[in-house]
């Protein structure tokens, strides 16, 4: 039974076989034929670029991704507007030096939290990579999700399928042509404005966003122009720059390579089971060679050529081969989600060194976020000699300490704080006035007088500690030392 018609490639295929040391040519003594590729296959001999037109195509996997991909819209364009216990869910207000994330402030002084986090989120990349390959890439980066289920669907609702986009562009200009391509970028702008405007909101809040949009651009020419500037970067790379981002810009198809193995679960096509491809006879195996993995690949690659950098994972090329098998009646998945050591009949090993140390890294890095979040003080003291003399003899034989106060609430909302001492019976604390309100998020800075009789420091210092209470609770203490003149 001979498969239907092969689907036309989304690159050029060549006619006739490709002479030796060429791309697509077979290795000298392969009998798989297998046919590793020398270049990028988004370009040409001369090294420019060709444009690639991936066909649609159905199947289970699709339909996991597109739910996938839409519930992740979702959650973009709605977590701006998403409030926790009165805040935003997610603001980066960085001229502010204020963050806040699910209900929590923080500030410049909690920079140890995001080095945690950026450690924690390294680790789990690498961890995934180790176990899984370019999971996040093919189901979850944000340039394959608005790249697949934004950008392409309004392409073959303005311009039509694969073949009628390659035929429309390789047409002459014409007034159905101008109009098409201008209804397409058109909605392009449109929603690359939805994208850049909600980007923004991440970093100035919604109900700021809001008020600049319906505003004219002169009363906030700054804010516009930034606004103008993601809308340019989201604009061009999805029109224009598409899959070279994947394959030329971003950094993580590059080091990927070293957190890999064979054992890594990865896309990939069953060479055993495949090979040598062809039509028909019995020494063929189940590949009939249609080329249709190829032509769905959005990055233009073929799968059969082994493992390759421009691979996203995106599994469109295991439904495009399970539809042709299915067809043919035999066994699916000769494209799948599988290992390098598994794919060549070896058994497949899942706790391997690297993964149960990233794992177990991790799950430590995870850990002490939490706790440190959990045990995280609101309310931070800083207790500063003033510059100066370091002491002062007042009439009565008392003996004064001037001393700088900053009290930092770091929480959302504002407070009022009672400054006390813990020393000696006779110590005084003179401030402006206490108990003092602090606004969220601000410092005060209080100058504080400690005094105490010369009688009572007799060696020429004594500890103290002083502390802040909020409604009879202490917060925080910091010690420091009075000093007075030492007797004779």
């Amino acid at each position: 039974m001979n498969p239907d018609p092969p689907t036309p490639p989304s690159r050029a295929e060549p006619t006739s076989p490709p002479p030796p040391g060429t791309a697509g040519a077979g290795r000298e003594g392969d009998p798989y034929n297998f046919r590793p590729p020398e270049a990028l296959t988004t370009l040409d001999e001369r090294g420019r670029r060709k444009w690639l037109y991936p066909a649609e195509i159905q199947g289970p996997f699709m339909r996991w991704r597109r739910i996938a991909g839409y519930l992740l819209i979702v959650f973009y364009f709605g977590l701006p507007w998403v409030h926790v216990d009165g805040l935003p869910a997610v603001l980066l207000q960085i001229p502010q030096r204020r963050f806040v994330l699910l209900g929590h402030v923080f500030w410049p002084q909690d920079a140890f939290y995001l080095v945690f986090l950026l450690v924690g989120l390294a680790l789990a990349l690498f961890f995934f990579t180790a176990l899984a390959g370019r999971v996040w890439c093919g189901w979850a980066c944000p340039q394959t999700v608005f790249m697949e289920e934004i950008f392409r669907k309004i392409e073959w609702w303005t311009e039509g399928d694969h073949h009628a986009r390659r035929r429309l562009d390789q047409a002459p200009w014409s007034a159905g042509k101008v109009a098409r391509k201008l209804a397409k970028h058109a909605l392009f702008l449109l929603f690359s404005t939805l994208v850049s405007n909600t980007f923004i909101a991440f970093f100035v809040g919604t109900d700021e966003l809001l008020r600049w949009i319906i505003s004219p651009p002169d009363r906030h020419w700054t804010a516009f122009l930034i606004m103008a500037s993601v809308l340019a970067v989201f604009y061009l790379d999805f029109a224009w720059f598409r899959e070279q981002f994947c394959t030329v810009l971003c950094p993580y198809a590059r080091f990927q390579a070293v957190l890999t193995d064979a054992h890594t679960i990865q896309v990939g096509y069953s060479v055993v089971r495949g090979e040598p491809r062809g039509r028909a006879g019995a020494a063929k195996g189940d590949c009939v060679d249609c080329h249709k993995c190829v032509a769905v690949c959005p990055t233009g690659i073929d799968i059969r050529d082994g493992y390759q950098l421009e691979c996203i994972g995106c599994a469109r090329c295991i439904d495009a081969c399970d539809s042709i098998m299915a067809r043919l009646g035999r066994p699916l998945r000769l494209v799948g989600y599988d290992s390098l050591a598994r794919l060549q009949g070896e058994a497949i090993h899942w706790f391997r060194p690297r993964v149960v140390i990233y794992s177990l890294l991790l799950v430590g890095v995870t850990v002490a976020l939490f706790v440190g979040l959990g045990t995280r003080a609101l309310l931070d003291l800083t207790v500063l000699r003033a510059p100066g003399d370091p002491f002062a003899v007042l009439p009565g034989n008392l003996v004064s300490n001037h001393f700088q106060l900053r009290v930092h609430n770091r929480g959302s909302v504002d407070k009022v704080y009672r400054l006390a001492l813990e020393g000696p019976a006779d110590a005084h604390l003179v401030v402006p006035v206490n108990p003092t309100l602090v606004r969220a998020g601000e410092q005060a800075h209080v100058e504080a007088f400690v005094t105490l009789p010369a009688g009572d420091v007799p060696l020429g210092r004594v500890p103290l500690r002083v502390r802040v209470y909020e409604g009879g609770v202490l917060l925080a203490e910091k010690p420091t030392t009075f000093l007075a003149p030492v007797k004779p």
